[in-house]
């Protein structure tokens, strides 16, 4: 009987051990939530992204070399649905995503900042700023017609004038600021 209750207790002690396994292996019925030092580091990371996101998008655009002419055409109508008028100040650059915004061009010792209000020129969807290219005019592709002129940037009179312009020339042109995206274009 003595060998008989010596197995009897080493079976049970063997079954108690393989309960204490399956509970440890089994998962638990409580919901499982990140602990909050888990919470406040991802908060922490997530507001420095979008902080520097924000600081990125309030510095000017990169400087573009480019041929401007002037736009002229008065009495037409802009692409944002402007009537040009002699004293119109505007700009137009050929890709729509750029209307709205400000730029800041440079000829010589001039600095003038005005608004792209159309589209153009030569071209409607050659947003060469954006992958650091050179105008599609350049290369001579139009959207409706071959371009007569490389140019990158339209004028209106005045802000050809305002940078002292006689004829076409080759101004600098940046955006004032860049736009602000979250996440950036990959």
């Amino acid at each position: 009987m003595g060998r008989q209750d010596g197995r009897a207790v080493s079976g049970l002690k063997s079954r108690a051990h393989d309960a204490a396994v399956i509970l440890q292996v089994m998962p638990r019925h409580r919901h499982h939530r990140p602990s909050r030092w888990k919470l406040v580091a991802l908060a922490i990371v997530a507001s420095g992204f979008l902080g520097w996101r924000i600081y990125a998008s309030r510095q000017p655009g990169t400087w573009q070399r480019v041929l401007a002419t002037r736009e002229g055409q008065i009495g037409d109508v802009t692409a944002t649905r402007m009537r040009i008028r002699a004293d119109s100040r505007f700009v137009a650059l050929p890709h729509p995503r750029a209307l709205g915004k400000m730029v800041e061009l440079r000829y010589g010792d001039r600095v003038v900042v005005a608004k792209v209000l159309d589209v153009g020129p030569w071209n409607i969807d050659d947003a060469y700023w954006e992958h650091d290219a050179r105008p599609a005019s350049e290369r001579g592709r139009g959207a409706y017609r071959t371009p007569v002129n490389t140019a990158g940037i339209d004028l209106s009179d005045p802000v050809f004038a305002e940078l002292g312009l006689r004829d076409n020339a080759v101004v600098e042109w940046r955006f004032v600021h860049q736009d602000f995206t979250i996440l950036p274009a990959l």
